[in-house]
């Protein structure tokens, strides 16, 4: 039996020395060989003291340094006791070390676990959480089953043990534990709900249609900070913040845009009525819910005598005030009837013009574009009209005048010439006749009734509108003398120039013809191209038109249209003796000759 212990001492000694040094080996050996059995006994309780001890610090950190030391310094501890059990067995036999051990061996050596992963382990609430486990190793039996107890609740944060048990074949029985620590890092998810950006119309009530939070951790409350003034035109953030258990923030924000997208609206009538020779009109209005400006377009108003100014309206952009710039005077209108008298034997003769507003009261009106604006840029537009009263007649006296005042005058403002309401009035016709290859055409005449020689009248005529020419030809043009009313050609009209109207032909014995299935076909042939004028007689027309302007003022003026006719004369060779056109000649010609004019002339 003692041979079987020491040959199970000498096994056990070998394989806890394969992690010593053959010198460290030696060194054990000697020291042990040199004891005596006390000093033996007393060896060994202070090896199992610091093994414990080492035991239990290795089973408590993870940290590759000291776990290395600490089972460098276990190993040489466990070949030491091994050198002393064989030393207690050759001097106290096998009585000695069934006191130690009823194995065989001295065996009250726990396995020892060693945690794998991370202690303590960390993990994120909501997470799966997954145990990494742990190994055991015991000393006289080598790798040896682990049990674990606990539970890990991933779902509540909080801090859990895992505990690994391990039980050798002798019964000693290690344990070791893990702490796990779940823990939320995670903030709220926060979810705008509805619009982002939201749009509210200015003095509209705003509701917030607010957010929701998911969390981990379970239900969670948001709260709402910021306010939209719907009031007021602008940009508003709304912040949302919900915040879990462990203090995790999560927020979101919502843009809510108050925007004013509504016009104006004018609550001012669109009709003004005023006296003249006055600049306030009145206040245009309107309604919005933010600040207003106004503003006015070109003023179109009644057309004005000589070179008075003529009057507009102005508005103040701030208040509406409407005005004009300058007072409108009534009686500066272009007059638009005519006056006659008739003298003592009876004739009548124009004697001016006037205002029909004298007598049926019709107004001087101005019109023009009203237009008001908002901040956000929303405008409207009215057209605005004011109309202006004649007051006291064409003598503006409200007591002798003819107008629409009150007085009871006797003036009929009708028996005498008034130069400022008086139009230029043609004399001559409209139509001039003149020959061919001639410039000068006759004189056009315009006058004012009763003027006196300090008025004149001016003249000025148009573009004009005349026939066609061949070639490149120039065209003739209307001309008229400004002071006097001379009317000619730029260039003498030639008749013979116009672009031919007519296609001639020759006689029947000049025709082309031949055989097709024995029907005879003809062709007569064109000779030339001529002018029908020839035959009817039909003139060279020319037309501008012709304005006559009286020296009171530009607006003081009368148009005519204007025609010149332009005769042929002796036909296409302009030859009055044998020509064929409608000149008046007597030539001798006696129209039979051979030659190749189209048509017979007076002459035969």
């Amino acid at each position: 039996m003692k041979k079987f212990y020491l040959v199970c001492l000498t096994l056990l000694s070998f394989g806890l020395s394969a992690d010593v040094t053959v010198e460290k080996m030696s060194d054990i050996e000697s020291r042990v060989d040199s004891m005596g059995l006390s000093e033996l006994q007393d060896r060994r309780s202070f090896l199992k003291r610091e093994e414990r001890q080492l035991m239990a610090t290795q089973s408590s950190t993870q940290n590759p340094s000291t776990v290395k030391t600490t089972s460098g310094r276990l190993a040489e501890i466990r070949a030491e006791l091994s050198a002393i059990q064989k030393a207690l067995l050759a001097i106290a036999g096998v009585a000695a070390i069934n006191a130690l051990t009823d194995d065989g061996y001295n065996d009250n050596v726990p396995p020892v676990i060693t945690i794998n992963g991370s202690n303590p382990a960390t993990v994120e609430l909501g997470s799966t959480y997954t145990d990494a486990g742990a190994t055991a190793f015991d000393e006289f039996h080598g790798s040896t089953p682990v049990t674990s107890t606990g539970s890990v609740d991933s779902n509540a944060v909080g801090s859990y043990t895992i505990t690994y048990t391990a039980t050798d074949k002798d019964g000693n029985t290690a344990t070791a534990s893990r702490t796990v620590n779940v823990v939320d890092t995670t903030a709220p998810v926060v979810t705008v709900t509805g619009d982002n950006p939201a749009t509210t119309e200015l003095g509209d009530t705003y509701t917030d249609a607010g957010a929701t939070a998911t969390d981990a951790s379970g239900t969670v409350e948001v709260v709402t900070t910021g306010t939209v003034d719907s009031d007021t035109v602008g940009e508003y953030t709304l912040t949302y913040t919900s915040t879990d258990p462990s203090g995790n923030a999560g927020t979101a924000t919502r843009t809510v845009n108050v925007t004013d997208t509504v016009s104006p609206v004018f609550t001012s009538s669109s009709t003004f009525v005023v006296d003249e020779n006055v600049t306030e009109i009145g206040t245009v209005t309107a309604t919005d819910l933010d600040t207003i400006t106004y503003s006015i377009g070109a003023t179109t108003s009644p057309a004005i005598q000589g070179n008075q100014a003529a009057s507009n309206l102005v508005i103040d952009a701030d208040t509406g005030a409407l005005s004009f710039d300058i007072a409108p005077d009534y009686d500066l209108q272009l007059p638009d009837v005519q006056l006659y008298e008739t003298d003592a034997f009876g004739t009548v003769t124009e004697a001016g013009m006037t205002l029909s507003g004298y007598e049926d009261g019709s107004t001087m009106d101005f019109t023009a574009t009203v237009t008001a604006t908002d901040a956000s840029g929303n405008a409207t537009t009215q057209d605005v009209t004011v109309q202006v009263r004649d007051v006291g007649g064409v003598d503006d006296d409200t007591g002798t005048g003819t107008g629409t005042g009150t007085g009871t005058g006797t003036g009929t403002a009708t028996s005498t010439f008034t130069p400022l309401n008086t139009f230029p009035l043609f004399v001559t016709s409209s139509t001039f006749v003149v020959d061919e290859n001639v410039t000068d055409i006759g004189t056009v005449t315009a006058t004012i009734a009763a003027a006196p020689p300090s008025v004149t009248v001016s003249y000025t005529i148009g573009a004009t509108t005349g026939p066609a020419i061949q070639g490149n030809q120039a065209a003739s043009n209307l001309l008229i003398d400004a002071d006097t009313g001379a009317l000619s050609f730029d260039i003498a009209p030639d008749y013979d120039l116009q672009v031919p109207d007519v296609i001639q032909y020759g006689d029947a014995s000049t025709f082309d013809c031949g055989q097709y299935n024995g029907n005879e076909t003809c062709y007569a042939t064109e000779t030339t191209r001529t002018l029908s004028g020839y035959e009817d007689g039909s003139t060279m027309d020319f037309t501008a038109t012709v304005t006559a302007t009286s020296s009171l003022g530009e607006n003081i003026a009368t148009t005519q249209d204007i025609t010149v006719q332009v005769r042929d004369v002796g036909g296409v060779d302009d030859d009055t003796g044998t020509g064929t056109g409608t000149g008046t000649g007597t030539g001798t010609g006696t129209g039979t000759a051979t030659n190749t004019t189209v048509d017979a002339g007076p002459g035969t």
